[in-house]
């Protein structure tokens, strides 16, 4: 009798291996090479997994001789890991790009067009976990608190671009203006040094 796990496997590797958009001969890669491909593919994939679902991995395969994988998700789907790093597409469009140039020997507008026209990994990817900002606003002042994981942009002491300007740190500035004099004392020391000479 045919198990469940079994017939997921088959059905996940059927569907990746329709859904590859490049092929590469898995013999003209050394085999130690694919075996480290399986190994980031594996490790790979419960970690895009637990972007959608904190369920455990249903199905985490890779076969080193013949470049298949499956990876199947703890609610039943399967991750577009070709938007990914590290995973057995993305390693197999960038050695189809090499071999690409390969191919074109010394025309330069071929090998650049291979990796133009092959982009590995992701062009845009969905972000399935984000971050939020939490507010807490009172009659007399806004507050904005800012929670681990915030990546934050602009200068240091720059402030939101909605504040009115009040309060701003000149800290970025000033830093910016000794390493500037620091520079000029520095380089003025050393021209001296050496008309001395």
């Amino acid at each position: 009798m045919v198990s469940l796990k079994s017939l997921l496997v088959t059905a996940t590797m059927v569907a990746v291996s329709i859904a590859k958009d490049y092929y590469i001969d898995p013999d003209s890669v050394p085999l130690s090479t694919r075996q480290n491909w399986c190994n980031s593919e594996t490790s790979t994939c419960p970690i895009i997994c637990q972007q959608t679902t904190n369920k455990k991995t249903l199905v985490n395969e890779c076969n080193p001789k013949t470049l298949s994988y499956g990876c199947l998700c703890g609610d039943n789907k399967q991750p577009n890991i070709s938007e990914y790093t590290l995973t057995l597409p993305f390693f197999i469009c960038q050695e189809y790009v090499v071999q690409c140039r390969n191919n074109c020997g010394g025309d330069n507008t071929c090998a650049s067009n291979c990796a133009e026209d092959n982009p590995c990994g992701a062009t845009d990817p969905k972000r399935y976990n984000t971050t939020a900002t939490a507010t807490q606003t009172t009659a007399e002042s806004t507050s904005t608190t800012a929670g681990p994981d915030t990546i934050f942009t602009g200068t240091p002491g720059g402030g939101s671009s909605s504040s009115s300007g009040k309060g701003k740190s000149m800290a970025a500035p000033a830093v910016e203006v000794g390493r500037a004099y620091g520079l000029a004392v520095l380089l003025g020391t050393m021209f001296v040094g050496f008309a001395m000479l």
